[in-house]
């Protein structure tokens, strides 16, 4: 019996130890109408009152210190055990989407006191979180299909067909729309005639993200921005895509998917040659010409997808491998 009460409390003191404290503050400063604000979450099973916050120098920012187990929570701020609560904006920089449900996302690893934000937003009162005018351009040139009118569809709008229609102003068939959009991180594509047709989005490209099995573009909104026009279902300009050139300029990657090296072979003497991770960004690694071909040591790479991008006298060519 003492060693099982001896285990109980040596696995409670394990588990007590492991709790960080955690400090959320809201600046209620733009709120009427309420008498406590309080913290719901999946930490407390959406509890309503059960953990109210305070406001000890009187100063419009309330505060409350719960201690938690690490791992990922969801959370909102609300008030007066869920009279009123905070409408957030999907996409949003401290958001996440589940459902109709858009609440904050907390990832808890060591103790911390969160940055004081305003009631309704990730950033701090004052602070400008937008929206702002992004402006979405497709060129449809070589789309190849019959349709009347493209459309944006996102996270920003619930997927939600023909409700952000494109327009082409002067007859060239790029087509384009301004939409207002907080700061945060979305995803989208291009469709048209209320999802009649939708672009076939290629896993790994620089320009998508690939979710439960849906490949989507992925846009970051910090401040107004006019998107570069992009051929439907490409992140190249169509100008970039011409399939005479490409099949000329090709080159082989073997093996792929690779563990440790491989080797780039051309026709043509490969003047240049650049690796790059699914956000464009270059990776510099060992390389061994070979005559006309090159060999890329993978070994210092983490598993994932990336592009090899090989300049010759013939052109530009970029082509995806698979690092295991």
């Amino acid at each position: 019996m003492k060693k099982i009460l001896f285990l109980f409390l040596t696995m409670f003191s394990l588990s007590a130890m492991a709790q960080v404290d955690v400090t959320f503050q809201v600046d209620m400063n733009g709120v009427t109408g309420f008498t406590t604000p309080e913290v719901n979450g999946t930490f407390n099973n959406w509890c309503g009152s059960c953990a109210p916050m305070a406001d000890a120098d009187g100063d419009g920012v309330w505060d409350l210190t719960i201690a938690l187990m690490p791992g990922a929570y969801e959370y909102k701020f609300s008030y007066d055990n869920w009279g009123g609560q905070e409408t957030l904006v999907a996409g949003s920089s401290c958001t996440m989407t589940t459902g109709i449900y858009t609440n904050r996302v907390l990832n808890v690893s060591v103790a911390d006191s969160l940055p004081v934000v305003c009631w309704g937003s990730c950033a701090a009162c004052g602070q400008s979180v937008g929206p702002y005018n992004i402006t979405f351009v497709v060129d449809m040139g070589l789309s190849g299909a019959t349709f009347t009118t493209p459309e944006v569809n996102g996270t920003f709008n619930n997927w939600c067909g023909g409700c952000a229609p494109m327009s082409d102003a002067n007859g060239d068939n790029i087509w384009e729309i301004t939409i207002a959009l907080n700061t945060g991180t979305y995803e989208y594509k291009y469709a048209y005639d209320t999802w009649a047709g939708s672009e076939a989005l290629t896993a790994g490209d620089p320009c998508t993200v690939t979710n439960e099995g849906f490949t989507n573009r992925i846009l970051d909104v910090t401040d107004n921005m006019v998107m570069d026009t992009v051929c439907y279902g490409s992140c190249l300009d169509c100008g970039g895509i011409n399939v005479e050139e490409e099949t000329e300029n090709a080159f082989s990657i073997y093996p792929n998917p690779v563990q440790g090296s491989f080797l780039v072979q051309s026709s043509s003497l490969v003047k240049s040659l650049s690796i790059l991770d699914n956000t464009g960004k270059r990776i510099s690694l060992p390389t061994v010409a070979l005559n006309n071909n090159v060999q890329v040591n993978t070994e210092s790479l983490p598993a994932g997808i990336y592009h090899v991008q090989v300049v010759t006298a013939k052109g530009a060519t970029t082509q995806r491998f698979v690092k295991l």
